[in-house]
């Protein structure tokens, strides 16, 4: 009688065989969404580290580290495991070490840019050439995702984030803690992100925000005429509101509607309103239109430090505001909670509008925490900032890989599913690869409940790929 290994009744022994085998036999999708989008031609058209010829190229390490992010991974050590996978590495996934993948990211450091950077300062320093690199190759892969949708507007949702992170280099966030604050833009209608900014946890939300969001619309597709921007109240500055309004040949006509800082002038505004300006902001739910606590009302404002240049039209100015709930009153003892928000679009009507702008709290927080926690981007990987850089916008190549993968070529049931979903799902099957003859078979389990689906996505991807 064997000597029992655990609890359940079985032996656990290593495959000593020469089958190829592989726990990641979904993840091969992904490696295809990667190729079907050109991403080595554009890698090597955009970005030049190597020097010499080595054994792994650029595209290489940059395919494993969006299949490591895709496959749960969230540190550079992680990679070992891919690389020990026999069953991908026949399929065609060229997975550095650790060592190599660390020396690459490296490559993107460089401490000159940083001679401003200070704990007591705000500072966003100029992008190194290779980062600026993988701009472009985001840039051809959203041109390439979106060519045949003819889009004609793009809804841009701008926010930053916190990243926490306890190394000494990092600074203070206002929130007091340490780490990092970048920014993102995301477009909404297709479910890509467009632009981002990684930045130390010391530099405001709203500095220099309009150069994200030009690189954000510089990113679109040239079908795109109208850009509507949604943002928190960072992106209420007067530069930005400004930029926004003009008409500038060649670029999208732009229409916003952003948070207002709630100055003193803007709030007696709001307060003298009368009380039959207000109207319900329904909620909408499963069950139809609900009325809760919050009030919205057209309000005449004009700030007195001018936010906009001479002959312009002058904003649309919404207040909001929040009933505290029955017999209570706010920490500060009034009796509501002010809101408000700033806008150029006439046309809508108010509780549509706002309801429209709240939507953003739904869309680039969520990408956010799908960065964070599903991806990798919340395990920076070093103490150098360009190294950080990096690896937040490779997470940023990687949500857009995956986001284009759902889109292209699973059905749109599909396309709300978190990663987490994904992996379960899709990504971690078991699986066999065989060579038969000039054949090469990847074998999962019979009767897989998604095994036509799988059949059927790398269908699609194909034709996507000749688009």
């Amino acid at each position: 009688m064997s000597i029992a290994q655990g609890i359940l009744p079985f032996q656990l022994i290593e495959n000593t065989s020469k089958l190829l085998l592989t726990s990641f036999a979904g993840l091969p999708l992904v490696m295809e969404t990667f190729r079907a989008l050109g991403l080595p031609q554009s890698i090597r058209k955009h970005l030049s580290i190597l020097q010499k010829e080595v054994k792994y190229q650029e595209a290489d390490y940059i395919e494993s580290f969006i299949s490591l992010f895709a496959a749960g991974g969230e540190c550079v050590e992680d990679l070992d495991l891919l690389r020990r996978d026999e069953g991908l590495s026949k399929i065609g996934l060229r997975v550095p070490s650790p060592e190599a993948a660390r020396w690459f990211l490296n490559a993107f450091h460089e401490e000159e840019l940083l001679s401003g950077r200070l704990p007591q300062r705000a500072f966003i320093p100029e992008e190194t050439e290779k980062l600026k690199g993988l701009k472009g190759v985001r840039r051809e892969m959203i041109q390439k995702a979106t060519r045949e949708e003819g889009s004609w507007k793009a809804t841009i949702d701008l926010d930053a984030v916190i990243v926490e992170s306890q190394k000494q280099e990092a600074y203070f966030t206002y929130l007091g803690e340490k780490g990092y604050q970048p920014v993102t833009a995301y477009w909404a209608e297709q479910d890509l992100i467009v632009a981002d900014e990684f930045r130390d946890g010391n530099v405001p939300a709203r500095m220099d925000l309009l150069r994200v969001a030009k690189e954000a619309i510089s990113a679109l597709p040239p079908t795109v005429r109208l850009v509507r921007i949604r943002s928190d109240s960072a992106a209420y500055v007067h530069e930005f509101l400004n930029w926004c309004r003009q008409e500038i040949p060649g670029r999208p006509r732009i229409e916003f509607a952003i948070s207002a800082e709630m100055t003193e002038e803007l709030r007696r505004a709001i307060q003298a309103l009368p009380e039959e300006a207000w109207n319900p902001l329904r909620k909408i739910t499963e069950e139809g239109w609900i009325v809760g606590r919050k009030e919205w009302a057209e309000v005449e404002f004009v700030p007195t430090k001018p936010s906009r240049k001479k002959r312009m039209k002058p904003d649309r100015y919404l207040a909001i505001r929040i009933r505290p709930a029955q017999g209570e009153l706010f920490g500060d003892g009034n009796p509501y909670h002010y809101f408000a928000v700033v806008t150029n679009m006439w046309s809508w009507n108010g509780e549509r509008l706002l309801q429209w702008q709240r939507e953003r709290c739904g869309t680039i927080e969520k990408i956010h925490d799908v960065m964070k926690n599903d991806l990798a981007a919340g395990v920076l990987p070093s103490k150098r900032f360009f190294v950080n850089s990096v690896w937040w916008r490779l997470n940023t190549l990687a949500y857009n890989v995956l986001s284009i993968l759902k889109r292209k070529a699973l059905p749109q049931s599909w396309w709300p599913l978190r990663l987490k979903a994904l992996r379960f799902q899709l990504f971690h099957i078991a699986g066999q690869v065989i060579a038969h003859g000039r054949k090469l078979l990847l074998k999962i389990t019979q009767n897989h409940p998604h095994f036509q689906l799988y059949r059927e996505a790398r269908k699609k991807l194909l034709i996507f790929s000749s688009a």
